[in-house]
């Protein structure tokens, strides 16, 4: 890569929730602002704590780093689902990845592949940016600071809308089908009818808490409190 150019760098947060957005996210920055990125401690969010990624991203933002976010609801996600007769995941993945670029206008692009296929997926957004080059490759956010830049901003955007969620319905833990409070909380959240806009109906982990009908029954028999 030639120094100069401009690198957007994309990746994702929330993918495999079950409870709150898909968030994907995308940082563009000079060849040359690479190192600076490194040195501001840039890497995979996931190997931070919360706190050093909230101080990355605003570094990010003090500093003028151009970024472009998609927040993608769970209602929307479900609408893409195989399941529910979409075209899947990838696909909305793919769209929002395409949307970024667009956005931030890159001569180079690399991307944090959705899936191990990743000349497929090299493929479909060189049929959208046929004058950028691309880069996709999985854990893409391990090699590229630009990329685990975006996987920090995905990350802090994500955790601000669950903290959202938390202050209007209730504790509801990381919002992943492997975390109890998060399994816990859906049990709650489907008794009271309120999943719409909250959990991803189509998701496998709520086959697991829907009630069954002896359980309707029960809640239709007993009494009223108060």
């Amino acid at each position: 890569m030639s120094s100069g150019k401009r690198i957007v760098g994309v990746d994702e947060a929330g993918r495999g929730a079950v409870i709150g957005p898909l968030v994907v996210a995308g940082v563009a920055v000079d060849e040359g602002m690479a190192p600076m990125l490194k040195e501001a401690g840039v890497k995979d969010s996931k190997k931070l704590t919360r706190r050093s990624r909230e101080e990355i991203y605003s570094w990010i933002t003090s500093s003028g780093i151009e970024k472009s976010v998609e927040i993608i609801t769970p209602d929307k996600v479900d609408q893409y689902t195989r399941r529910c007769g979409g075209p899947g995941i990838n696909t909305l993945e793919l769209e929002a990845i395409i949307s970024i670029a667009k956005t931030l206008r890159p001569e180079i692009l690399i991307v944090d592949s959705p899936t191990r296929n990743t000349m497929s997926i090299r493929s479909k957004i060189s049929q959208h940016l046929p004058n950028t080059s691309i880069i996709c490759e999985c854990h893409a956010d391990e090699r590229y600071p630009v990329v685990a830049a975006a996987s920090i901003v995905a990350k802090v955007t994500r955790d601000a809308v669950i903290s959202e969620l938390v202050n209007t319905v209730g504790e509801l833990g990381s919002g992943y089908p492997s975390d109890p409070k998060t399994i816990a909380f859906l049990h709650r959240l489907v008794r009271q009818g309120g999943i719409t806009g909250v959990a991803r109906r189509s998701w496998r982990t709520m086959d697991r808490v829907m009630p069954k009908l002896t359980e309707y029954l029960e809640w239709e028999s007993s009494p009223d409190e108060g």
